[in-house]
This record gives C-alpha cells, structure tokens and sequence, in this order.
C-alpha cells in the first residue's frame, strides 16, 4: 500500500479496515542500505531481532525520547547547566586573548513536563525465507499509539507499506520471543580509540555549548578505568554505560542536556538491559542520582574514586 501523506493526525481509512491486530513495514530487500543505515546501524538481521530505530525525525525521536511540554501555568523554578563558552579576556593595556572554558549558570524557566517514549520496536520477522521490517498494531493500541506508529513507520521505513494479518495471509505465528538489540559493547582498544567511539555516537544535532560539556562527563568518568563500556545502539545512542564490578557498580550517562548521571547495582545491569529508557529512568530502579550541577565532579569522584 502506498501512502501519500507523509504523516497522519488521525488513523487513515486505508488502515482502519484491518482493525488493529496486523504488521506494517517492508521487505529488506526493497530496502537500499544507505536508506537501512538510516536507522539500523547495521545491515545484517537475523529473524527474531528486534530494535529501536535512530532517531531520524520528528516521530521517531518522540518514540526513543519522549518529548517535553514547557507549562507557562507554573510558577518559574531555578535550572543548573554547564556550558562552554568563547570569549575575550582584557589582559592589560591594548592587549586581550580570547579564552575558551566552561561555565556553569543557574537560571529561571518554566517547569517542563515530560511525556514518557512510546519505544516501539522494529521486528524483523522471516517468512517464505525473506525478511521483513515490522511494526506491529496491536488490538489494546489507543487511537493516539495507532497513529503514532502509522507514522512511525512512514517515517522510518518510507511511503510504501507491506500489511500483513498474522495466522490470515502467511504468517502462521509471530517469534514467541523477539532478542532486541539496544546496546553494543565497545571493543576493548586505547584510552583515545575509545572515547572516539564514544564521541562518534553522540547525537549531530548537540550544541556547539553543549557538546564538550557533555564530552567532558563522559571522559571524568572514563578516566577512573571502567571494566567495559556499552554504547546504546539505534534509539539508545547516546546513552554510555560504564561497568564497574569490583566497584559493584554500573554507571549510566548520556548525551541529554537535561538528564543526570544514574548509578545501578552491577549485579542487576543485565536485566535493566531489557528495559527500555523509559522503564529504567521512571521506575526508581537506580541506587544513586548524580545532579548535572556544579557538584557533579565532586560526587562522581567519591562514588568511583
């Protein structure tokens, strides 16, 4: 089926036919792999897989990030951020340098409210030997999570859609357990190749202020030698895990301005694994909460010194 919106506001009549038990997405082979990189990370899927797309867009990014209401009705509170900054110094008479640092402001704003992610998947499903990309409709979906993944996957996957009705057209059964891949852990390599790789996953779009503040996060952490240390991969990217098991402990940064540093028991990092962002972050399952304020460094160095 081809669609010629590129997004819908409501659920299209097209879809509303099939009720909300069925499949849409593509065949990989229709895919070119420059479009597959887009959002995969890689080329290569195996039936059973599962993941959550890069964040590409408007929809997907509210599917791996959320998104945030400023409420103008509440009262103005006081906000900590670290920025880096260019400026010229005065260094005596007729003389001035221009100096780089980072600097740290407390500022008013309105409070803002975050809408949980939606994170849904990709499932890549074999039948008849070929593999599919799918996102699928399920009968419990409101209205409002039916049209978000309708145009979740028009914007991942493109405007020609494959529909399938599980056990009616072919697909006797979906995989009783889908293996979703959302981290990656990073080669073992020097100090420098690492925190290269690391770079190279944050987000294009920080700002110029803003990314060498959180590089910087990311390198104190680094410093204190971590056993192993997993990139979030497709709509995790941008999350860092450093595990420190002598230390009992596994640490969680990431790439969101706005997030603090999030310290689990190491024993449990393979099941929070499992969770997606949303479910680790809300439920209170972390041990410790670092402020990304001006005490940061000083609370980092104690936890991991």
């Amino acid at each position: 089926m081809k669609f010629k919106q590129k997004s819908f506001r409501k659920i299209p009549d097209s879809l509303s036919q099939f009720g909300k038990d069925f499949l849409l997405g593509v065949k990989l082979s229709t895919l070119e792999d420059k479009h597959i990189e887009k959002f995969s990370d890689k080329l290569n899927w195996k039936d059973g897989e599962s993941f959550l797309p890069n964040k590409i867009g408007r929809f997907s990014r509210r599917n791996a990030d959320g998104r945030e209401i400023i409420r103008k009705d509440l009262p103005k509170e006081k906000v900590t951020r670290s920025f880096w900054t260019t400026r010229s110094q005065f260094d005596g008479r007729d003389s001035r340098t221009t100096v780089s640092d980072f600097i740290t402001r407390t500022y008013e704003r309105y409070p803002r409210e975050t809408i949980a992610a939606q994170n849904i998947p990709v499932l890549c499903i074999e039948n008849d030997k070929e593999l599919f990309f799918f996102i699928k409709i399920d009968p419990i979906d409101s209205d409002e999570l039916f049209i978000h993944k309708v145009n979740l996957a028009l914007e991942v996957f493109g405007s020609e859609l494959d529909i399938h009705i599980p056990a009616k057209d072919g697909f006797v059964a979906l995989p009783t357990k889908m293996h979703f891949v959302n981290w990656v852990i990073l080669p073992k390599g020097t100090k420098l190749e690492m925190e290269e790789a690391i770079r190279k996953s944050l987000s294009p779009k920080l700002k110029p202020s803003i990314r060498p503040v959180i590089e910087k996060r990311m390198s104190e952490i680094h410093n204190f030698g971590p056993d192993e240390i997993v990139l979030g991969f497709g709509g995790y990217k941008g999350y860092v895990v450093y595990n420190f098991p002598s230390k009992g402990i596994s640490v969680l940064e990431s790439d969101n301005p706005n997030n603090a540093t999030y310290v689990f028991e190491h024993s449990k990092w393979k099941d929070l694994s499992k969770l997606s962002k949303t479910e680790i972050l809300a439920n209170d399952l972390f041990k410790e909460r670092i402020i990304h304020d001006q005490s940061w460094k000083v609370q980092v160095n104690k936890l991991l010194a």
